[in-house]
């Protein structure tokens, strides 16, 4: 994943300008694909365009050595303080499972 920043604000959407500064977003740098759930929820009763997923679980992942966060859906069950990895961008969702690599460790 790509990481921009700013004025100390990091962002996985890429953005042209600072929302703090107003400056051109030049730092950007690339971060693994791992993180932490930081948040979650479980959604029972989706929009009509997601009725085929539900429930299924929306989470805010703390992405290792940064401190941007990305929303993502996670096919697994979690729990705050999860290790969770990006299996992969479907239109445009970031679509995180459990990272079994390190649960096993």
């Amino acid at each position: 994943m790509i990481v921009y920043e700013c004025c100390g604000i990091e962002s996985v959407t890429k953005k042209v300008y600072c929302s703090s500064c107003g400056k051109e977003i030049t730092n950007e740098y690339e971060v693994p694909d791992v993180g932490t759930v930081y948040s979650y929820t479980v959604i029972q009763v989706p929009p009509a365009q997601f009725a085929h997923l539900a429930p299924y679980t929306v989470a805010l992942v703390q992405l290792n050595n940064t401190e941007a966060k990305v929303t993502a859906r996670i096919a697994d069950q979690v729990n705050i303080g999860d290790e969770v990895k990006l299996e992969k961008i479907v239109d445009g969702a970031y679509l995180f499972k459990k990272n079994e690599v390190l649960h096993n460790s």
